[in-house]
């Protein structure tokens, strides 16, 4: 041991241990560096696949949008053919009825002539008898002359005459009753052909607007097919076979979270809350940031544009039910809702769904005096008609629209424009079929539109 302690104290050894030290820390140096460099490598990938999964989040949210917007146009497509299809069978119904009763008349007409021919000749017999006898009363006449032997000849005679005038006034009597009565079946003859011209100029029409709704429905399948293959062919769920994209609250792998920079771990990690966490922190708050509301205080929230059907069930779960409660959410209660529905991120921010709330909560406020006023006195009850309710009618009667009759002039589009006019919570409203069934309440055809309206739901056409 003491040789040893000596021979490192010989400047030999002092060199030769200061030349393995510093050997040791250039490898540690290089060996950093080479580290360094592969995790900002890692973090660049990171960044640039975390960037390109939210492109195509983005884009696949938006061509489920146009797919579900088309699937509405194909539903309302096929509604309206069905309509149509329908509106042909009546016609054709109807075109047979009229058939069977032309047929009829027609029928009637000729037993009519038939008769009528069968009238002339008896009168033609009859005047023939009446010049005869009057021939006759003649020559009876000129003989009263010569004796009176024949004078009880001539009273019976006279008599005859007189019972034969009397029967020919009769005929003459029943004669102009049958061809007035034969004028009339003309006259209705007529107008039936022209009502069968108009059934059938109707078919017609209605024949080429099954035909446009035929071409339309097919335009719109071939377009639903496209989008189902674009969709197909977008593989959205293929990530990078070497790295996992980083995502709020997801698990990531260890070797790139231990290359990225303390800054930026923090700020990705920080929030990793589960969606458990954040629906009670939302629960929490509602009665004390947002107010409490029953599903029967409840509100249409898919007509705030980002929500459809399937948030909204989720929302009206986590007991969030009217445009109220939407608009008192805060950036912190945002981001928990966020994540408590499991949606995009910044998705709620970026579609405003706090000023769509105070909007649609607007038109409340605007109606309240309104619904105060007093229909106008020759006006309808047009909440007869399906679709309609009070608010809505004070709406028609705002737009000068009082009566059956102006309900049925009016115009959809015209009708749409004022329901667009009133808010999104009165846009989602399809007037469609309100002048037609406005038109039957106008015409006092209540039976008819008691039986259209079974058809209908909501004032639409009901599906299936």
């Amino acid at each position: 041991m003491e040789n040893l302690f000596e021979s490192l104290n010989h400047p030999d050894s002092v060199f030769f241990l200061f030349s393995v030290l510093v050997s040791f820390l250039i490898g540690f140096v290089a060996a950093w560096l080479m580290w360094r460099g592969q995790a900002n490598r890692f973090e660049r990938q990171a960044a640039e696949w975390k960037k390109k999964y939210d492109d195509l989040n983005l884009e696949l949210t938006a061509l489920r949008e146009k797919h579900d917007l088309s699937l509405a146009d194909l539903a309302k497509s096929n509604r309206e053919a069905d309509l149509a299809k329908e509106q042909l069978a009546s016609i054709q119904a109807e075109k047979a009825k009229w058939q069977k009763d032309l047929d009829a008349t027609l029928e009637e007409t000729v037993r009519l002539h038939a008769n009528s021919h069968s009238y002339q000749s008896t009168i033609d017999d009859l005047n023939n008898q009446v010049v005869g006898l009057k021939t006759r009363n003649e020559e009876l006449t000129a003989g009263l002359a010569v004796g009176s032997a024949d004078h009880q000849d001539l009273t019976q005679l006279k008599q005859s005459y007189e019972e034969t005038l009397a029967r020919v006034g009769v005929m003459e009597a029943k004669i102009a009753e049958l061809l007035a009565e034969n004028e009339a079946l003309r006259s209705n003859n007529k107008k039936e052909d022209e009502n069968l011209i108009n059934l059938l100029n109707s078919y017609k029409d209605s024949t080429n607007r099954l035909g446009a709704l035929e071409a339309n429905i097919g335009s719109l399948v071939a377009e639903n097919e496209a989008l189902k293959a674009e969709l197909a062919a977008m593989n959205l769920d293929a990530a990078a076979p070497d790295v996992e994209v980083p995502v709020l609250g997801a698990v990531v792998d260890a070797p790139i979270i231990a290359s990225i920079n303390p800054a930026d771990k923090e700020a990705i990690t920080s929030g990793a809350i589960t969606p458990s966490d954040a629906k009670d922190e939302v629960l929490a708050a509602i009665g004390n940031i947002i107010p409490v509301a029953t599903a029967d205080q409840k509100d249409d929230l898919t007509a705030i544009k980002g929500i459809g059907s399937f948030l909204e069930k989720k929302l009206n779960g986590l007991g969030i039910y009217t445009y109220d409660q939407i608009s008192r959410l805060d950036a912190n209660l945002i981001d928990k809702l966020t994540t408590a529905i499991e949606f995009f991120p910044g998705r709620i921010e970026r579609d405003d769904w706090v000023g769509q709330a105070k909007e649609l909560l607007q038109p409340n406020a605007e109606q309240a005096p309104k619904a105060k006023a007093k229909p106008t006195a020759k006006g309808d009850d047009l909440k007869v008609v399906e679709g309609i309710g009070p608010k809505i009618e004070l709406l028609l009667h705002g737009a000068g629209i009082h009566s059956f009759t102006d309900l049925a002039d009016t115009s959809v589009e015209r009708l749409k424009e004022v329901l667009n006019k009133a808010g999104d919570r009165y846009r989602i409203h399809d007037p469609s079929t309100w002048p037609e069934q406005a038109r039957l309440a106008a015409d006092g055809e209540m039976g008819k539109l008691k039986a259209y309206q079974e058809f209908l739901s909501g004032g639409k056409i009901k599906e299936g």
